[in-house]
């Protein structure tokens, strides 16, 4: 819980940063994001698949 409080706190940061110096984000942050949204994707495929695959057992024995 902590680790997602400090990336909140880092984000926040980093966005009142912007505001004040810059347009936008940097090449890096944009990675780390990029990086975040596949993870979540790959936690989301791994938990259909392992849903899929109890479904399919259960038709395999009745």
């Amino acid at each position: 819980m902590d680790d997602i409080r400090f990336w909140i706190t880092w984000f926040r940061t980093r966005m009142a940063q912007a505001h004040r110096d810059e347009g936008g984000f940097t090449a890096v942050e944009w990675l780390f994001v990029a990086l975040g949204v596949i993870t979540i994707a790959g936690i989301a495929v791994a938990a259909v698949k392992t849903y899929v695959t109890g479904q399919t057992t259960k038709l395999g024995n009745p």
